[in-house]
């Protein structure tokens, strides 16, 4: 509702003598702006998803083409091969680590 339909409102409301109605259609002005505000907000959270949905594919691709996952996995590995060997030597001096 522009200015001067709001205005015209608020006037023949007033001679209406109803607070009850004039409560009513201010609350209902309110619910408007704050939809209005809610939109905008989605709006923008809608583009910020995008941008940052792009990046996490992007993400996703260097990170198969660096082959890390097969990388860590190979490092946890020899980690634990590194574990089981000191293991190992520890029995063999005859005490346990």
């Amino acid at each position: 509702m522009d200015a001067e339909g709001k205005e015209q409102t608020n006037h023949m409301l007033h001679r209406l003598h109803d607070p009850s109605l004039t409560a009513e259609v201010h609350h209902f002005h309110m619910v408007l702006q704050e939809l209005d505000q809610v939109e905008e907000a989605l709006i923008n959270n809608k583009d910020q998803w995008g941008e940052l949905a792009a990046m996490k594919l992007t993400m996703i691709r260097r990170l198969e083409m660096a082959d890390t996952l097969q990388r860590l996995q190979e490092q946890d590995e020899g980690l634990i091969d590194d574990a089981l060997r000191a293991v190992a030597e520890g029995l063999q001096r005859g005490h346990c680590t």
